[in-house]
């Protein structure tokens, strides 16, 4: 097994297994209690670092550092530069709403272990679906005030692929687990529909096809884009919610 070889390697790094029938948000609480330092990063399936991530993140005296991130194939190797996202603190900064400020955030994610204590961890009755950890977990530290710094690098490596991951589950499940975070925090009205909208076209899919789904269609012989198809089929106040998405994560 790949994990017993790099505990043979690196003895001091313990491997944890979790029950069978823990999920994703349990798993990562599990992880959570497990750890001893003051420091603690989250590294998901599929996704690695740059061999440097680590060590210029906890440089930076915050209570949430995030940094930049690159996304390939599913081959681990193709860089899908359009949709890889470039963070900024100026650009964090300048959000004041705190869900924007929470849905700027992004993986690497290295958190100080007294704010992962003060919020509970991930709160695991929302679901288990992406976002309760990268989103309203983040959401919940901003409210008691945690301090950010961003680390103005691509240091986490996003593998895209449309086989199992969190971001590929079922619509209805990931739509269910976003609600209720909306609900937690007291979101309501224009803009609760413009939070749903802005996400959920991405839900159960690769970032990739949903990418290219939203983008205008060419005609082939003048490659000229078909705006009229893109605009007849996809609403307006949508394809706003959506490119103001794209917008915040670049």
């Amino acid at each position: 097994m790949v994990l017993d070889r790099l505990h043979r390697r690196w003895p001091h790094l313990r491997v944890i297994e979790r029950e069978p029938h823990m999920r994703f948000a349990a798993a990562l609480n599990l992880g959570i209690r497990s750890t001893t330092a003051g420091r603690v990063g989250i590294l998901l399936t599929d996704d690695w670092l740059h061999p440097c991530a680590v060590e210029r993140c906890l440089a930076r005296d915050a209570d949430i550092v995030s940094t930049g991130l690159a996304m390939f194939a599913a081959d681990g190797v193709t860089h899908l530069e359009k949709l890889s996202m470039r963070r900024t603190q100026a650009a964090f900064d300048a959000r004041k709403a705190q869900h924007e400020r929470a849905e700027y955030l992004g993986h690497f994610l290295l958190f100080r272990r007294s704010i992962l204590d003060a919020v509970g961890g991930v709160d695991e009755s929302i679901g288990d679906s992406p976002g309760v950890d990268d989103f309203d977990m983040i959401w919940c530290m901003l409210d008691r005030g945690a301090t950010v710094a961003v680390v103005e690098e691509a240091l986490y490596n996003y593998r895209d692929h449309p086989g199992e991951r969190l971001t590929t589950r079922k619509r209805d499940e990931m739509m269910t687990t976003f609600n209720r975070i909306l609900d937690k925090h007291g979101v309501a009205g224009p803009d609760r529909e413009l939070l749903v909208e802005g996400h959920s076209h991405w839900f159960g899919k690769s970032i990739q096809s949903a990418y290219q789904e939203l983008q205008p269609v060419e005609t082939p012989g003048s490659f000229q884009p078909v705006q009229a198809l893109y605009r007849r089929l996809v609403p307006l106040r949508v394809r706003k919610a959506i490119q103001a998405r794209i917008h915040r994560l670049r």
